[in-house]
């Protein structure tokens, strides 16, 4: 769906001062002028809540709903209407219930974002209003609650993983939020994995361990830049293993692996995050299965790597954030929903 932006868009984040700015930008695009970037007002006002756990299953409908259109619409496949919701998703929600909310008319949920706060950074996870609904206004009053969440939680970053459609870059550019780099989906087969392992090898310096989450709790904060202990929890208790590459004593890298699904990953350098992306994929190909992994632009030595292994690129998606945070190039994210 179009994402849409919050009449409180130009409370962007000023990088020169550190805090939450109040000045619209100039240029700034109000309502009632031709060409506005807001959503028209619905007829009166929706009722925004915060969703509910017992409200997951038709928050995600929506979701589904609203991407398979989207997708359809760009002459790709839709999804299956009763996929179940994602286990990210549900995580999302106990971690950060306060930042939820779903848009209310008679009776059915037609709408639902989602914002989640790691240390500094605001990041919006979902925001989907269902087809139907779309341009009427429901998504510019629940991305303001988002937006607000973000504020009460002295958040100073805020970033997004956005779709392709300009009016949805449009907006976020207007919220603050830069484009940054893309972030390609790549598949593999076994085939792909092996000349990938092939390729990569490990240096008699290091060796391939079972991943301490400690150590890798620790890496994750270094590289991403605060502390991401509860998600690495939740990997690890859906499934996930995790592989590490240990150099001099230290680890120097970890990859999980859940199913097909590769990441999150981080490293110390480039080539211990290849190698353990490398480690982690061979596994989960061990079998003469596939794998999928989310790279970003910002990873552009991992990215070469696997595309000349034969790692197949996908339709790409934009990482879009006020500033850049972290180290970028050392760290590959789960997915979409928690980043």
């Amino acid at each position: 769906m179009p994402r849409h932006e919050s009449s409180q868009w130009w409370r962007s984040r000023s990088s020169a001062h550190g805090v939450w700015s109040d000045r619209k930008p100039r240029g700034a695009v109000r309502h009632g002028r031709r060409g506005r970037c807001y959503d028209p007002p619905v007829s009166g006002e929706p009722h925004i809540r915060k969703v509910r756990p017992d409200d997951l299953e038709e928050v995600w409908r929506v979701h589904v709903a609203s991407s398979s259109d989207l997708a359809m619409r760009r002459g790709r496949l839709g999804r299956p209407a009763d996929e179940p919701v994602s286990t990210d998703a549900r995580a999302g929600l106990a971690s950060d219930p306060d930042g939820y909310f779903c848009a209310v008319e008679a009776g059915r949920i037609r709408g639902m974002v989602s914002a989640l706060v790691r240390g500094r950074v605001w990041y919006l996870s979902m925001f989907f209003v269902l087809p139907g609904d779309q341009g009427r206004g429901l998504g510019r009053a629940l991305l303001e609650r988002a937006l607000a969440y973000g504020q009460a939680r002295e958040a100073e970053v805020r970033c997004t993983w956005a779709t392709l459609d300009p009016r949805a870059q449009a907006r976020y550019v207007m919220a603050g939020m830069a484009p940054r780099w893309p972030i390609y989906r790549l598949d593999a087969d076994a085939a792909a994995v092996a000349r990938l392992k092939a390729r990569v090898g490990l240096d008699p310096r290091e060796r391939k361990l079972p991943c301490d989450p400690g150590t890798a709790e620790k890496l994750t904060a270094e590289v991403f830049g605060h502390d991401r202990a509860s998600d690495l929890a939740h990997w690890r208790g859906d499934g996930g293993v995790a592989v590490a590459i240990e150099r001099g004593g230290e680890l120097a890298a970890f990859a999980y692996r859940r199913g097909e699904r590769i990441g999150p990953a981080a490293g110390r350098d480039e080539t211990a995050l290849l190698q353990a992306v490398a480690a982690a994929s061979a596994a989960g190909a061990s079998d003469g299965g596939s794998v999928m992994v989310r790279v970003p632009g910002a990873c552009a030595s991992l990215l070469e790597t696997l595309v000349g292994s034969g790692f197949r690129i996908g339709d790409p998606t934009l990482f879009m954030a006020s500033r850049p945070f972290g180290r970028p190039e050392l760290y590959l994210p789960s997915g979409p929903i928690l980043y």
